[in-house]
């Protein structure tokens, strides 16, 4: 209780200091943080246990205290009520170096240190503005106590409104107890920012170290609502209330054992973490916030539902408009099979989302590509153009698996949603993702995942109803995620270098990337245009409020300059080679694989590289096995697996590799190259045979499954060794 006491101390002496200039601000808090803290945070000595650990948190805790109030804004003839709200929180670690790693972890500090987006309307002003106040100390193992002077730090940006402050940690060395705060400190007046969603924050009971000591501690006023999830094992807080009405959320923990960060995890299936969120409890703003409602997968189904009412949410009618215009009216439309039908309506929906553009746009065209769609408002609009067309169909509610499953969805962004269209035993999906994504593909991230499949029944404009039943996404096979690359190599005229003339085919989830790096957003929207012989470019453009004024600025930037295309080729090498070409020549992209029927995303390039070859004398060395790229390599910390794997898909990889031997040598070695692995979760393969003045080498990889259980890891292991040792192949070019 005493500790209690102290935070909420702490807390309303901070209210207090608004009318204070920034650096004594910063020099109270230093003194509220360090000058009584909690005994856990006076501690030096780390137990015999964590001996061996590159560095052991002595103590971390947070604290957040939030008020809020109703606030009149007065106008030259009208006033509004706004919601006045403030939160401090405060971000407190002690921590015993011990190695390397862990000093270059603590070595410098990153914060926002002021962020004002504060607007003036007429004679009123409404605050929003965040502070950020740090403080970071020494403790040497003589006993030395240094404190940093902040003062120090360095502006990664300054823009008056917006600065992002670094401080360096000078001094500090193996052996010493780094004690610092992070104390952010906001004030907004902007009602409509207050809401779970905005305020959502999640902290995983967990770190790359051990921790000795660790606390989280809320503190809301009763104006306030504060809902929260404890997930994978995480506990409960402990809640209670203050004679004011100030509610309290308190958690205490000891020992928390490191957690090493593994290859082929998902934090939030895997690890316990606690998410909490706040926001107004006042009645009025409760009614205007009521869809940013959160708090578990009912509530916020039951929201989603609430969306398919005709009235508050009209339909986008355009896909549907496009579908009829496109087969030249419904009737004919029915004559095709469902499946040509549906994914020309995928196809419009794609063109519609994406091949339409805002102003902002123009900020950063390069974006353009990464850009993805609100998939639960597109299956809504989608649906309801499905019932209307008769068209039998389940919405799949499905979590991705890089975050919360379905049983810990907290807020709206938890879950996704995919249409399942009725067609016998080979059912149809439309997922709404990104541009490249193609019709009855459903992401890696969903696949395998459980769902909740909901059928939609119209009642009339304003009531859907729904029959509810479990679901399970399917796993694309390895075969339908695949790269398969063919490499002609030669030897340079000077022997230092070699010329590689590679093709590149890809499928699947493994082309996403590919196609959103070297296609220009100029050739996505054509290819979508294509596909369901749409309206230009520049008619989209010029219909469009937000664009036709800027029509000529999207036109001449959506495509690329021969020297942007040729960077982003230049950079896709060097993720593959691990060095830039030193030439490159005959750079294209061969097929977009914008459309499911069309062959696979392909391109071609032609690169000089260095730093495969070696002299041995007379003779020659090549790195080989670098010719297909680099590959994983498991560290000790990897060897030893309690958890599961999730990977990112199952998938496949195939290089054929033809190496044109230099005349007057003969190749050593070809025996090495010649290897095979397989078992139930996957296979390496590696031949390699000279005839005549070519040495082939076949490579092969594949991964069978998106997910294994932790007791299978060595299997896995097995195929990562097998094909990192490939890697590290060289064959002798001897004269």
């Amino acid at each position: 209780m005493k500790k209690q006491v102290l935070f909420i101390l702490f807390i309303c002496t901070t209210l207090g200091l608004s009318a204070q200039t920034y650096n004594e601000k910063a020099g109270e808090i230093q003194k509220l943080v360090w000058g009584a803290p909690p005994p856990e945070f006076l501690l030096k000595e780390v137990p015999a246990k964590y001996a061996g650990e590159g560095a052991v948190i002595l103590a971390q805790s947070y604290t957040m205290q939030r008020t809020s109030n109703l606030k009149v804004h007065f106008f030259i003839v009208t006033a509004g009520i706004g919601n006045k709200v403030s939160r401090i929180s405060t971000f407190h670690e002690r921590v015993k170096i011990n190695d390397k790693s862990a000093l270059e972890r603590y070595s410098t500090l990153e914060y926002q240190k002021l962020l004002d987006k504060s607007i003036s309307l007429l004679i009123t002003k409404i605050t929003d503005l965040h502070e950020t106040y740090i403080g970071a100390k020494i403790l040497k193992p003589n006993g030395q106590e240094v404190v940093i002077n902040t003062g120090e730090e360095v502006l990664l940006k300054n823009t008056g409104k917006d600065q992002q402050g670094k401080l360096a940690i000078p001094g500090l060395q193996v052996g010493d107890i780094l004690d610092y705060y992070i104390s952010n400190n906001d004030l907004s007046e902007r009602g409509y920012d207050d809401n779970y969603l905005n305020n959502d924050k999640v902290f995983v009971l967990a770190d790359e170290y051990p921790i000795l000591n660790y606390s989280l501690n809320f503190q809301v006023n009763k104006k306030s609502t504060v809902l929260y999830i404890n997930a994978n094992g995480a506990p409960a807080f402990q809640e209670s209330t203050l004679d004011n009405g100030d509610k309290v959320y308190n958690l205490k923990l000891k020992d928390l054992p490191k957690i090493q960060a593994q290859k082929w995890t998902s934090t939030f299936r895997q690890l316990p973490y606690i998410e909490i969120s706040n926001q107004s409890s006042i009645k009025m703003f409760n009614n205007y916030y009521g869809n940013q409602k959160t708090g578990g997968m009912d509530a916020n189904k039951a929201l989603f539902e609430s969306a398919f009412n005709e009235q508050t949410h009209p339909i986008d009618e355009e896909p549907a408009k496009m579908l009829k215009d496109y087969f030249g009216g419904k009737k004919k439309m029915r004559a095709v099979p469902l499946d040509s039908s549906m994914k020309v309506f995928y196809d419009t929906w794609k063109l519609h989302v994406f091949g339409n553009f805002i102003k902002s746009d123009l900020d950063d065209m390069s974006q353009l590509n990464y850009r993805t769609a609100r998939s639960k408002t597109a299956v809504i609009d989608m649906s309801r153009l499905l019932t209307d067309m008769d068209i039998p169909h389940d919405i799949l509610l499905v979590a991705s698996r890089e975050g919360s499953s379905l049983d810990n969805v907290f807020i709206m962004s938890d879950f996704d949603a995919i249409i399942r269209i009725a067609n016998g035993n080979n059912p149809l999906y439309m997922s709404f993702y990104d541009a490249v994504t193609h019709f009855n593909e459903i992401p890696a991230k969903f696949q395998g995942e459980k769902a909740i499949a909901l059928t939609p029944e119209r009642k009339n404009a304003r009531k859907y109803e729904f029959n509810e039943y479990q679901a399970t996404l399917p796993v694309s096979p390895a075969d339908k995620n695949k790269i398969e690359e063919k490499l002609n190599v030669w030897l340079m005229a000077d022997y230092q270098h070699i010329k590689i003339q590679r093709t590149v085919k890809q499928t699947g989830f493994l082309r996403h990337s590919g196609q959103k790096e070297l296609l220009s957003a100029m050739d996505i929207d054509a290819g979508l245009t294509e596909l369901v012989n749409g309206d230009p470019l520049e008619k989209r453009l010029s219909k469009n409020p937000q664009t036709k004024k800027s029509a000529d600025a999207f036109l001449a930037g959506m495509g690329k300059t021969s020297a942007q295309l040729r960077q982003d080729f230049m950079d896709e090498a060097k993720s593959q080679f691990d060095q830039e070409p030193s030439q490159l020549l005959d750079y294209k992209v061969i097929n977009k694989g914008l459309e499911v029927n069309l062959p696979p995303f392909e391109y071609t390039s032609t690169m000089v590289l260095n730093n495969f070859v070696k002299k041995a004398g007379n003779n020659y060395i090549l790195d080989v096995g670098k010719l297909a790229g680099s590959f994983v390599q498991l560290e000790e910390k990897d060897r030893k697996r309690a958890i599961d794997v999730y990977m990112p898909g199952a998938r496949s990889f195939k290089y054929i590799i033809a190496l044109n031997i230099p005349p007057g040598y003969k190749v050593t070695g070809v025996e090495d190259l010649n290897k095979q692995k397989s078992n139930k979760t996957g296979s390496f393969s590696s031949t390699a045979v000279v005839a005549g003045n070519m040495l082939n080498i076949t490579l092969t990889r594949t991964y069978n499954n998106n997910f294994e259980k932790a007791a299978d890891w060595p299997l896995v292991a097995e195929l990562v060794d097998a094909a990192f040792a490939f890697n590290n192949q060289k064959i002798l070019l001897e004269k």
